[in-house]
Order: structure tokens, then sequence, then C-alpha cells
């Protein structure tokens, strides 16, 4: 018996690790609805998506109407998989970036997945099942110098998706949180950079870990050669993991992710070591 043809809806599936998983996603014989902010660009630079069958949607999660438009693409196509792979990456030192760059990063980010997730909820759980994916980032667990922003907006959403998943399970519906490292996609060539300063940085922080940060970020046309990730494995890993099931709440992908979730794990043991004892001591006697 051929297996059910399901529905995913895919937000940024124009570029990214969204256009690799897209790609799969129709490779196996699913619907899907690519959700993109310039549905005549995407044609352009993504015209096998269409002719595969896949609908784009012109869909920008950052806008305050983006969850009336996810809900209606969710009730029409009856949605089974809500992929939020939209987003973009600020580098910036925290006093040199403004509230204004906050708060615009975080509407894509943090608001504009949230805004999908609570588009879908109500069809997943009618259906008592589907599946939330979030493509995060190892910024997710970890905040490196000079990415304070763009990690806020991953730890935040994290914690989101974290929650969700203990508050839907028994209806079914599953959470999974992807963390890719580096990966071989226009991510990197697309980061931003405090918009007060030339550089991208203040003269305070020359020579400092925020200039080699944003130096190493700002102006890229290709991805380096350093970085490692192949993005169509980690489509696939996420496809298979869909299809056979998962128990693990997160994903990490790549060597460079999994050695910073390593060094994350460490770090936080070091610390509870470290402060264990006089934590207990502080409950009532």
């Amino acid at each position: 018996m051929a297996a059910a043809r399901l529905t995913w809806l895919i937000t940024g599936a124009s570029s990214g690790l969204g256009k690799y998983i897209a790609s799969e996603a129709l490779k196996a014989g699913n619907k899907v609805i690519g959700a993109t902010r310039d549905v005549s660009k995407a044609e352009t630079t993504y015209p096998e998506f269409s002719a595969k069958g896949g609908i784009w949607v012109r869909i920008d999660p950052a806008q305050n109407n983006a969850y009336d438009q996810v809900s209606k693409y969710s009730r029409e196509h009856q949605v089974d998989f809500l992929v939020n792979s939209a987003g973009y990456a600020f580098i910036g030192g925290v006093e040199d970036t403004s509230e204004e760059e906050v708060r615009q990063h975080m509407e894509a980010n943090f608001y504009g997945p949230l805004r999908a997730v609570r588009a879908c909820l109500p069809v997943m759980r009618e259906k008592r099942s589907g599946q939330i994916i979030l493509i995060s980032s190892g910024a997710g667990f970890i905040a490196r110098p000079g990415r304070g922003t763009y990690s806020a907006s991953k730890f935040g959403i994290e914690a989101f998706h974290e929650s969700l998943s203990h508050e839907v399970r028994s209806l079914g519906i599953k959470v999974l949180i992807v963390e890719p490292g580096a990966f071989r996609t226009p991510f990197a060539t697309r980061q931003v950079v405090p918009a007060a300063f030339e550089n991208g940085f203040s003269d305070g922080y020359t020579g400092m870990p925020v200039e080699a940060m944003v130096s190493a970020s700002r102006n890229l046309t290709v991805a380096p050669d350093w970085i490692r990730g192949d993005p169509e494995k980690a489509a696939r890993v996420i496809m298979n993991a869909t299809d056979k099931g998962y128990d693990n709440l997160r994903l990490p992908l790549g060597k460079d992710c999994v050695a910073a979730l390593e060094t994350k794990i460490g770090e936080l043991q070091r610390d509870l070591d470290a402060t264990c004892s006089v934590a207990i001591a502080t409950d009532v006697d």
C-alpha cells in the first residue's frame, strides 16, 4: 500500500535548509506549501519547486498578518508538518546593537515561528496528529561573542518549543528542534551587523572577540571553505527522523554543532559542580 500523501508547510522554503527540506519532501511524494516573502523571486531562483508540484504562497513571518495567513493555508490544506526555517543571523556586540535592531531580529526569528506554530496548532489538534519542526541553530544553546542577539532569538524560541512539546504530546503532536551548525547555504552570506558602525563594531571592541566575530561574518559572498555542513545530507536526516519517528526533542547537525554542545554541557556541569553545595544550602531548614 502506498504511503499517505502528507502536507508540509515550510517557511523560508526558497533558500537555505528550508529549500533542501522542501526538495526532500517533494521527492517523497508529499504536498508542499512553500512560504516565501517574494514569490516571483522564489520562482526564479528555485523553478524546480513548482515544476515538481510545490505551491508557493507569499508569507512574511516577521509581519503581524502572518498568523492569519498561516491559519488560512493550514486550514485550507490540512497541514500535517510545519517547518519553521525562515530567519537570519544578526552579528554584533551587545553594546553596539540598537534596541530597534534587536526588535527587528526578534520579529523574524522569534515571533515569526511563534505565529506559524500558533496558527497551525488548531488543525493539528483537531486531527490529533502533526509534527512541528523548528530549524534553530547551535546558537540556540551556546552564545558566542558577537552573537548575543541571534542567540537570544534562538534560546527564546527553543524554550517555547520545549514547553510546547510537553503541552501537545498527549494530543499526538510531535515537536523537533533542529540545531544545525554551519552549513553550505546562502545563510552565511546574509548576516546583518549593527548599522551604526562602518565596520560593524565600535572602536572600543577593536582587537577583541567582537571584532573577530563580526569581521569573519560580514560581506561574505559565498560560504567559506571551513563550513563543512552538507545541506542535502541534513535535509535527508530530518526527513528520515520524521518518517521513522524520534523520541529526542533536539537534533544537532554537524561536527561543529556536536562539539559546541559538548562544550556547553561541560560548562554547565562545571558550574553545577562549583555551586551545588551552596545552592542546596539555601533551602529552608
